[in-house]
């Protein structure tokens, strides 16, 4: 899965957990209107509750980690995109430090992290690697042979493999609703400065 798949996904899940809690369900029996606008309060309602520039990070952030590392930088030695930042470890490892910075300053950034990097790891099936999952306890990370032409294998798989291009299709088309309420609070520039969205 790439970018598309990885933050619309995660931002469709996230809207939807956001749309079962109490108080947005009392928002919406309040206000009767077009379905459009519904989904439109909804996002506004989640970018509310957590930072949503955040959330569409940490849906990035193992392969921002990983990938360089693996394919650029040490490919000789790794070989493979899905590192550390893929194991299990990385996402705990976020929400425990989350914990404490919620503890100690009331702040959640370091949760909604954990839980964009968590939902990576569930849209990439890492339990079907589980030696990379359940790295350092199943072991050293395996080796893998895709250091050579993995972005010409990426691009090849977009057009030609259903299990590659649908979940993009499908994460764009749930990005499209926050690009609205993107344009609607003042653009892409306000939103990467301030997470406004309306």
């Amino acid at each position: 899965m790439l970018i598309l798949g990885h933050v619309g996904i995660t931002f469709g899940v996230a809207l939807a957990a956001n749309s079962l809690s109490p108080q947005s369900r009392v928002d919406s029996a309040r206000h009767v209107h077009a379905p459009y606008a519904q989904v439109q309060r909804a996002i506004v309602s989640l970018a509310r509750r957590v930072d949503l520039r955040l959330l569409l990070l940490g849906s990035l952030l193992p392969d921002i980690i990983d990938k360089p590392v693996g394919l650029m930088l040490f490919s000789d030695m790794f070989g493979t995109g899905r590192l550390f930042s893929h194991a299990l470890v990385f996402p705990i490892a976020l929400a425990v430090a989350g914990v404490w910075l919620y503890r100690c300053r009331r702040s959640s950034l370091l949760l909604v992290l954990a839980c964009g990097a968590g939902m990576h790891l569930v849209l990439d099936a890492m339990w079907q690697a589980p030696s990379i999952l359940l790295w350092p306890f199943a072991g050293p990370l395996p080796r893998g042979v895709e250091a050579n032409g993995w972005l010409a294998r990426i691009l090849a798989a977009l057009l030609t493999n259903p299990a590659a291009f649908v979940p993009e299709i499908i994460g764009g088309m749930l990005l499209m609703p926050l690009m609205r309420a993107i344009c609607r609070g003042g653009g892409m520039n306000r939103f990467l400065r301030a997470g406004v969205v309306e």
